[in-house]
């Protein structure tokens, strides 16, 4: 059944979506196309020239020299017996060997801190972070959802921190779950505000970290009683990655600026509009897979 009239309703409702549909899109891509033929076009690519040489290193007037002298001194080094070069293999311990199987719980954390920085953020190239400060745009979905009585805006690879979900037995470390209610689902090329959600729109989220917000004091003193009390609180939090950003069924095919658009910027490739990515980011994967092969080798061990 139609909606009821209300103000401005020929204004909010796109022509694309039925009135009794659940959103609105509005699609603002001939808007974009323009604006990127125009002088906001030319201002992203002098944010695109701020990256260029922070990569580099020092220059340094003396290291012709010593690269000079340290081919001489391999030079040098290649001219010994190889009788003296051999390895003598009996001589290597075998109990070393035996201790690396030891270290196979830390790979995989260290293995995480090859895409993260400490603070959850992405690691990045200095001439990324560079262009990506000067305005360069991230490229790819963002969202808004609804998480635990708060609204978060969220892009792929990002982090949420939000109160202790329970039961904690069905939110464990490691555990994906999507999230359906989603307030309002947005690219370069076209927005779906939803009514109160968006119908379709799904948002896959990893938890990755159970623990403590940092300590509150509360402390309140009566003057002239010779009364005061001093409390500490911590908040339970549940940290959450975001994996992945889904658009509804009639959307999936839509054009937009995507996220490896950023990545193209780690190899000096030409941006160029790509069309919508169903899976998660290069990064997200990555950890997402990494993780499941390990929970699997653990449960083989456990069997």
């Amino acid at each position: 059944p139609p909606l009821p009239a209300v103000a401005n309703q020929r204004e909010f409702y796109s022509t694309t979506v039925p009135v009794h549909s659940k959103y609105a899109a509005i699609d603002h891509s001939e808007a974009y196309e323009m604006a990127m033929r125009g002088r906001h076009g030319q201002q992203l690519a002098l944010a695109r020239l701020e990256g260029v040489g922070k990569d580099d290193p020092p220059f340094d007037p003396f290291l012709e020299e010593e690269l000079l002298k340290a081919q001489a001194a391999l030079e040098e080094n290649n001219v010994l017996d190889a009788d003296d070069q051999e390895v003598d293999t009996e001589d290597v311990d075998e109990g070393y060997y035996a201790d690396v199987s030891e270290d196979e719980g830390d790979e995989f954390e260290d293995e995480m801190n090859e895409y993260y920085n400490p603070d959850g953020s992405i690691r990045r190239k200095k001439s990324v972070l560079a262009t990506l400060r000067a305005g360069y745009p991230a490229g790819g979905l963002f969202a808004i959802v609804e998480l635990g009585g708060s609204q978060h805006k969220v892009t792929t690879d990002d982090v949420i921190v939000v109160n202790r979900l329970k039961p904690v037995e069905d939110f464990k470390i490691g555990s994906v779950h999507t999230l359906k209610n989603i307030m309002l689902l947005g690219s370069t090329h076209l927005t779906l505000v939803g009514l109160p959600y968006v119908n379709g729109a799904e948002v896959d989220v990893m938890v990755e970290e159970i623990t403590q917000d940092a300590k509150v004091i509360i402390f309140k003193k009566r003057r002239r009683k010779n009364s005061q009390r001093k409390n500490g609180y911590r908040r339970d939090l549940t940290l959450l990655r975001v994996l992945d950003i889904r658009l509804p069924e009639e959307y999936k095919n839509h054009k937009f600026v995507g996220r490896d658009s950023v990545d193209e910027l780690d190899s000096d490739t030409t941006v160029v509009e790509t069309e919508s990515k169903t899976g998660p980011s290069v990064t997200a994967r990555k950890r997402f897979e990494t993780k499941a092969e390990a929970t699997e080798e653990e449960t083989l061990k456990t069997a």
